[in-house]
């Protein structure tokens, strides 16, 4: 069983707007180092959002730096709301990717709302990078 080598867990508790259906960074994690040449990382994200007007779906994602414009880690897959829009709602999701050749990583949490006519709000949300060896 790998051991954890470095850890980083970052907080949002300030709100992020979450513009119709557009993506947008709920939090990131800030830079966690890398002492081997390869090594695994566990990527853990939850956020609470009230969901913008007419929102169906909401789809939670990890992106590798600090913008909705970083590489795509795991799956993107959305998830129907369980309630009315306008509800806040809980999501999270945990990936694992093999990294090689860095002296750090970094990565955000995202938040994208589908069919949303209405702005969203992330409440608060939280990003844990677990570096592990073997």
């Amino acid at each position: 069983m790998p051991d954890i080598e470095e850890k980083q867990v970052a907080l949002a508790t300030v709100n992020v707007t979450v513009t119709t259906t557009t993506e947008a960074v709920a939090v990131s994690s800030g830079p966690v180092p890398m002492n081997r040449p390869t090594a695994r990382v566990l990527i853990k994200g939850w956020l609470q959002l009230t969901t913008g007007t007419a929102t169906t779906a909401v789809t939670a994602r990890i992106r590798r730096g600090t913008a909705i414009t970083g590489s795509l880690v795991g799956e993107a897959t959305a998830i129907t709301v369980g309630a009315a829009a306008g509800s806040n709602e809980q999501f999270q999701i945990m990936v694992v990717e093999e990294r090689a050749g860095e002296n750090t990583v970094e990565y955000s949490l995202t938040v994208q709302q589908t069919d949303a006519t209405g702005n969203g709000t992330v409440l608060q949300a939280a990003i844990e990078v677990e570096v592990l060896s073997g």
